[in-house]
């Protein structure tokens, strides 16, 4: 994958990724609400911060956060970005050794359609790079 390749493809996963990470959001939320009670904005995101129980999420907040973070420095350069793109596919992919992610995440596929449906989104974007 080229750099123009890379700032493509780290430009347009970045909508999907964060459309993706507020379903999860919502999703966890409310089962969180349906065990505990209703809970605000703000307690809710202490829970997240602060709770382990929300600690598998943590990867996928990094790589949006590593995909904006590249997008916006004028000084980095294609290492940099071929790296954020590979940090967004290896999050996808059961070959990457110790991911956290996946294990809790491939179930809320068949729990949420909405899930599934930016997940559709964001494989789609990620069968794109397979062909690179």
């Amino acid at each position: 994958m080229n750099d123009q390749q890379c700032i493509q493809f780290l430009s347009e996963i970045r909508r999907p990724l964060l459309a993706l990470h507020k379903s999860i959001l919502d999703h966890e939320r409310a089962s969180y609400e349906k065990e505990f009670g209703p809970v605000t904005p703000a307690a809710f995101l202490q829970v997240l911060i602060n709770g382990s129980a929300f600690r598998w999420l943590t990867p996928l907040s990094t790589v949006i956060a590593n995909v904006d973070e590249i997008l916006d420095d004028k000084e980095a350069d294609a290492t940099d970005r071929l790296a954020a793109v590979e940090a967004v596919t290896g999050l996808f992919s059961p070959d990457q050794p110790n991911n956290a992610f996946l294990p809790r995440y491939l179930p809320l596929l068949h729990a949420d359609p909405a899930i599934l449906h930016h997940h559709g989104q964001v494989s789609q974007l990620l069968r794109g790079t397979e062909a690179k």
